[in-house]
C-alpha cells in the first residue's frame, strides 16, 4: 500500500466517522415526525414547537441543519418547507429512507457500538442493548416492528425471483439463525413439501476473499451483532441443505450479489 492509497482510506474513514452528525439529525427528524408536519404547507419554528411540545429556538437551529442537508428550505416568511428530497421522509413516500433511518439508527446503532460484547462472549449484542432478543423486542414494540417491516417491503420492492407452482421461498431467512436453527427451518420446509417440489433459498453468500464482496462481510457482522446468525459460504449452505434432506439443482448469482439456490425434496 502506497502513501496515496493510505491517505485515501484515511479520508474515507474520516468522512464515515463524521457522518454521525447528519445521521443523528435525520433520525431525530423522522422519529419526532418533523417532516410529516413540514409537509402540510410548512411551519415556523414556533408553530412546530407548539405542535411537538418543543422549544422554538433550538428547534430553529435544528431545522437549519436540515436545510444544510437540502431536506428542507427556509422561506422569507420564516416558515420551513420540505424540499423534493425531503419528501422522501414522509410516511407515504415510496422511498425507504424514513424507515431505514428509524431501523438502522434506532435499532442497530447501539448493538453495533458494542461489537466487543460479541467478540468476548460469542453472543449477539442486541439483547444486551435492548434487554431481550431482537424477535422478542419487535414483538413487544409494535411501532418499531412496523417500521422494520415497511423498511423490508420497500427495500425489496421490484425484486424478481423464480416462481411458479409448488415453489417454496426462503429469502434472507437462514442468515438470521445459527446452524442448528437454520437446519431446523429447512427440515420443517421439507416436511411440508411433496417429492420433487422446489424450495428456493436466496441469500448473500460469503466470498472466499473478504474484498471480493465487502457487503457480504458487513452482512455477516450485522447478523453477529443483531440476531446471532451468520452469512455462509456456498459450501456451508449446501451442507445445511443436504443435511435437511434437500438436493441442490442449480445456483445462480443475481446482479445485486445475492445467490439463488434451487433445491428439490428427495
Amino acid at each position: 500500500m502506497d502513501d496515496a492509497e493510505r491517505l485515501e482510506i484515511e479520508e474515507h474513514l474520516k468522512r464515515q466517522i463524521e457522518a454521525y452528525h447528519e445521521a443523528a439529525i435525520l433520525f431525530t427528524a423522522v422519529s419526532a415526525r418533523i417532516p410529516d408536519l413540514l409537509n402540510l404547507g410548512g411551519r415556523t419554528p414556533e408553530m412546530l414547537a407548539s405542535e411537538l411540545d418543543m422549544q422554538p429556538k433550538p428547534l430553529r437551529r435544528f431545522l437549519r441543519g436540515l436545510v444544510t442537508m437540502r431536506l428542507c428550505e427556509e422561506l422569507e416568511d420564516g416558515r420551513f418547507v420540505l424540499t423534493p428530497a425531503g419528501e422522501a421522509l414522509v410516511p407515504d413516500s415510496d422511498s425507504s429512507l424514513r424507515e431505514k433511518a428509524l431501523v438502522v439508527l434506532g435499532q442497530y446503532w447501539q448493538p453495533w457500538l458494542d461489537l466487543q460484547h460479541c467478540l468476548k462472549t460469542g453472543e449477539p449484542s442486541f439483547p444486551k442493548a435492548f434487554g431481550m432478543p431482537v424477535a422478542a423486542w419487535r414483538a413487544a414494540n409494535v411501532e418499531d416492528s412496523a417500521a422494520f417491516q415497511n423498511y423490508l417491503a420497500k427495500e425489496e420492492a421490484g425484486d424478481a425471483l423464480p416462481g411458479g407452482a409448488d415453489v417454496h421461498l426462503l429469502k434472507g431467512v437462514l442468515q438470521q439463525h445459527d446452524d442448528a436453527e437454520a437446519r431446523t427451518i429447512l427440515q420443517n420446509c421439507r416436511k411440508t413439501m411433496k417429492l420433487g417440489e422446489r424450495l428456493i433459498v436466496c441469500e448473500r453468500l460469503m466470498p472466499e476473499n473478504a474484498t471480493d464482496d465487502p457487503a457480504a462481510i458487513m452482512l455477516d457482522l450485522h447478523m453477529m451483532a443483531i440476531t446471532g446468525g451468520k452469512a455462509r459460504t456456498k459450501s456451508e449452505m449446501e451442507t445445511l441443505i443436504a443435511e435437511a434432506g434437500l438436493t441442490v439443482v442449480e445456483s445462480k448469482k443475481t446482479d445485486d450479489g445475492l445467490t439463488v439456490i434451487d433445491t428439490r425434496r428427495r
